[in-house]
């Protein structure tokens, strides 16, 4: 910005309308000026793009810019064209603009059903302004006369306070407010694929090709490629560029209406426009997006948890998700503490934020915009001294009912004309959503547990339930997207599966032992099978051990864990819930090692990952002091997110020298005391448990690489 700034740059940099109080102001200054500048030259056409407000107080004129659609500000003798010949003529030519420019300030963005809120006096003094015959209008010195009456009389602020207000107000929130709005500010990020990776075509001109990546901050990619690249490759690089550590969560997504996500294998050509496989100089847009929701919130890194943060943040915003009013409003609140901090308004100035930008289109049309405004100074002013990263938590800690679902719209087989239909897709099931007035309902639920099978067969969706057997058919526009979604349920529930032991991973190690073995009771009785095919499988799906069996273990485990606690008197562990990621470069030795690992690849179905089990005394590991019993995610950027531990184990033999890894434990305090019997314990009964943490599993979930169901059609 230069030492100018626009009336219209002020209004779009606060995203709301001029208050009374501040167009008095303004018409004060702006009469004066013209006042001043009568006897010289004078436009006779003013607009919001030519009125120059500066950080001194003072206002400038420019003529209008010839993109400006300036009709509306004109004098009706103007665009009859008729010239000024007088100087009253000249002056009432620019009272007209001047009262048609301060209307739309007034009425800036304001929904079509709520009326400009203004007081008898103003609104009459801008009607006079305003007349279409010319003999009628005001002339300057009167308005000027009205304006220093009225500032008198109600003791405002001195009109050039509030010029440089204004223009202080467009600087300082540009570098505050949404995420998503200062990254348009930011220059433009290239990145190019690896020559290792292109082809040998690829290096022909002909092939290239440009990707633009949208990221959940609504920064753009740009990604050269060539025409056969793949997701997958694609993928890494902006994992890589953006140093995100939990990156199985996400996904690249296109819009065909709905999001779609493209599988790591699949060839960016099998989805893009067919003028991006033809023309070199189109650009094929992606979404880089969460595709995988936990519920809760804790487990993940707090890296991850901003970009949740930003992508629930703009579905709100953009009507993507829906909820209450209410929720909508106390969630602004929260999305205003962690973008500008402590309510301020001394500092920032009154409308230190645009509505626009924190509060959906629906809600804005239900409310007036002076509520809106209140209620959320309010909220956030009641958020105050909470920190940027306790208001995302709570932000992302509100039980939306939309909260992980990804939405596709279907019909129903038998009754297509029922109105529109749309599956939701989440970890936890399909739901099935009835749309009407524009609101979606929830009319049926199919939750994993309750499900036998799911298939598609060209375009029909199937959903079988158990126990009934009953079958729901929905018709989906192509065949391809009925093939779709089976695999978006089949991965959904995977990765539910592997949230779920990840919980209970989390209860043994932040809680209760106890209490993890209750629930790994009751996990063992859910255990169902689930297969998601064209030609749906029987009920054993996913092979699982025999209840019977796995009841009876997690009964001994409860058993004898209960009867060592009772023999124990617990002290205070030192470890808490909240859990950090750490990576830690490690020189191995030939002798002694890295790390130990528990695991076992014969025994049981659970797939929670490969843990830390203790460091080799005086070991590199032991040596640095920063790991403690927690889960391995990666070595050497290698994921062993659902690999089994013999392949785990393989991958650390073949790892060269300098070594890698990103670990997630818990947090422990300086002080740790351990139970009184210090290191003797059950031996027998530590196996067992550390064998139900790692053990091997064929059909397991494989999140990080690849979410396919082996054989899935």
């Amino acid at each position: 910005m230069g030492t100018f700034v626009t009336l219209a740059e002020v209004l779009e940099a606060r995203g709301s309308p001029l208050e009374e109080d501040e167009v008095w102001c303004l018409l004060l200054t702006t009469a004066d000026a013209l006042l001043d500048i009568s006897k010289k030259n004078m436009c006779s056409v003013l607009s919001p793009g030519s009125v120059l407000l500066s950080a001194n107080g003072s206002l400038a004129f420019k003529s209008c810019a010839r993109y400006e659609d300036v009709a509306s500000f004109t004098a009706p003798e103007v665009q009859q064209g008729h010239a000024a010949s007088t100087r009253t003529a000249a002056e009432k030519m620019v009272v007209y603009s001047l009262g048609m420019t301060l209307y739309w300030c007034v009425d800036y963005h304001l929904p079509q059903n709520q009326p400009v809120q203004l007081s008898n006096e103003l609104e009459g003094l801008l009607l006079s302004m305003c007349e279409d015959v010319v003999m009628r209008r005001t002339d300057l010195l009167t308005v000027l006369e009205t304006c220093e009456l009225h500032h008198k009389a109600s003791m405002l602020p001195p009109a050039e306070r509030l010029v440089r207000q204004l223009v202080e107000d467009v600087y300082r929130n540009s570098d505050l407010g949404p995420e998503f709005i200062r990254v348009l500010d930011e220059p433009l990020v290239v990145l190019e694929l690896p020559g290792s990776i292109v082809s040998k075509k690829g290096k022909s001109p002909t092939t290239h090709r440009e990707l633009s990546v949208v990221m959940p901050s609504g920064q753009s990619i740009l990604v050269k490629c060539e025409v056969k690249s793949r997701a997958g490759d694609v993928f890494d690089m902006i994992v890589a560029h953006s140093n995100l550590m939990e990156h199985f969560y996400f996904g690249l997504a296109y819009i065909d209406n709905e999001f779609f996500f493209v599988d790591n294998d699949t060839k960016i050509s099998k989805v893009a426009s067919d003028s991006w496989k033809k023309v070199p100089s189109t650009t094929f847009v992606l979404y880089f997006r969460v595709k995988f929701f936990v519920n809760d919130i804790s487990l993940i890194h707090k890296q991850t948890r901003h970009q949740y943060y930003l992508q629930l943040r703009r579905d709100l915003l953009e009507g993507r998700l829906s909820c209450h009013e209410e929720t909508a409003l106390y969630l602004a609140g929260l999305a205003l503490q962690t973008e500008y901090g402590d309510c301020m308004p001394e500092v920032y100035g009154r409308n230190y934020y645009r509505p626009d930008q924190y509060v959906s289109k629906s809600v804005m049309e239900k409310r007036a915009l002076p509520y809106i405004q209140g209620e959320l100074l309010r909220l956030h002013t009641n958020n105050a001294q909470m920190l940027t990263d306790e208001s995302e938590l709570e932000f992302l800690k509100q039980q939306l009912p939309e909260y992980g679902v990804l939405f596709h719209r279907v019909v129903r087989e038998k009754k297509p004309l029922d109105g529109e239909i749309i599956l939701g897709v989440c970890a936890k099931g399909v739901i099935v959503y009835e749309v009407k007035d524009g609101c979606r309902s929830t009319n049926q639920s199919f939750y994993w547990r309750e499900t036998a099978t799911i298939s598609s067969n060209r375009r029909k969706f199937v959903i079988e339930c158990r126990g009934s057997k009953k079958k729901y058919t929905f018709i989906t526009e192509r065949s391809k997207t009925a093939k779709y979604l089976c695999n978006l349920c089949s991965a959904q529930h995977k990765f539910n599966n592997e949230m779920n032991s990840r919980q209970l991973t989390h209860s043994l190690v932040s809680e209760n032992i106890v209490q993890y073995a209750a629930v790994c009771r009751a996990q063992s009785s859910n255990l169902k099978s689930f297969s998601c095919s064209e030609t749906p499988q029987d009920d054993s799906g996913l092979t699982t051990p025999q209840d019977e069996t796995l009841n009876k273990l997690c009964d001994d485990v409860t058993a004898r864990i209960e009867a060592r606690i009772r023999q124990q008197t617990p002290t205070k562990l030192g470890a808490s819930s909240e859990r950090e990621v750490i990576c830690v470069s490690l020189k191995k030795d030939a002798k002694l090692g890295l790390i130990v690992i528990v695991g076992e690849d014969t025994v049981g179905r659970y797939d929670l990952g490969i843990f830390v089990a203790s460091v080799v005394p005086g070991g590199p590991a032991d040596k640095d002091g920063r790991i403690r019993a927690g889960r391995l995610i990666s070595l050497n950027h290698i994921s062993l997110e659902g690999v089994t531990f013999s392949e785990a184990a393989e991958v650390m033999q073949s790892s060269p020298e300098e070594v890698q890894l990103i670990i997630s434990q818990p947090k422990y305090d300086s002080q740790i005391t351990l139970m009184t019997d210090g290191r003797s314990r059950d031996d027998s009964l530590d196996e067992i448990v550390s064998v139900m943490m790692t053990p091997k599993t064929s059909n397991r979930l494989n999140v990080p690489r690849d979410v396919r169901v082996p054989g899935t059609q």
